[in-house]
């Protein structure tokens, strides 16, 4: 019984080993995205920027995408977040982000990604002022284009469905 119990161990290290030895290559997506087929996020090299958001109003006429207990919005003008939190259920509200960028070929190329929390009482906007390549600017994948995954989430989850902006402002 030792033997085997032994046996078994050892296995178990080297099945460890090997699953931890090397991660899975991932390649950025062809089109917008930062999920692959099954719908998991994309691992990147690109660093997580988390934002707190600051009170505010955003304006009239932004394009919004909202879920449980959150409403995110893009101000194209100023590259501004916006984020609500919607329900009293004490969660924070979070606008989670991915830029894409199109390179010199015209095809989409993942470049950064991050979150605005909006720790504020619900019932409240926030706001994290950004800065993005803009849709006319020479990016620096060598070419033209600018767009923005919005996935309203809150601290608790996060919604699969998100808003496709393109930052032409």
């Amino acid at each position: 019984m030792r033997r085997l119990l032994t046996a078994l161990a050892t296995a178990t290290t080297a099945a460890a080993c090997i699953l931890t030895a090397a991660p899975a290559a991932t390649a950025a997506p062809a089109q917008p995205g930062g999920r692959d087929a099954a719908g998991n996020s994309v691992s990147t090299a690109a660093t997580w920027e988390t934002d707190t958001a600051v009170a505010g109003t955003p304006p009239s006429g932004l394009p919004c995408k909202s879920a449980t207990g959150v409403t995110v919005c893009f101000e194209a003008h100023g590259d501004i977040l916006w984020v609500k939190d919607t329900v009293a259920d004490g969660y924070a509200a979070i606008a989670s982000w991915e830029n894409y960028l199109r390179n010199s070929s015209g095809t989409w190329q993942f470049y950064r990604h991050g979150e605005c929390d909006n720790k504020l009482t619900a019932g409240h906007w926030g706001y994290c002022n950004k800065d993005f390549y803009e849709d006319t600017t020479l990016n620096t994948y060598g070419g033209y284009g600018s767009g923005l995954r919005l996935y309203p989430c809150t601290s608790s989850l996060c919604s699969t469905d998100y808003l496709w902006v393109r930052n032409n402002a």
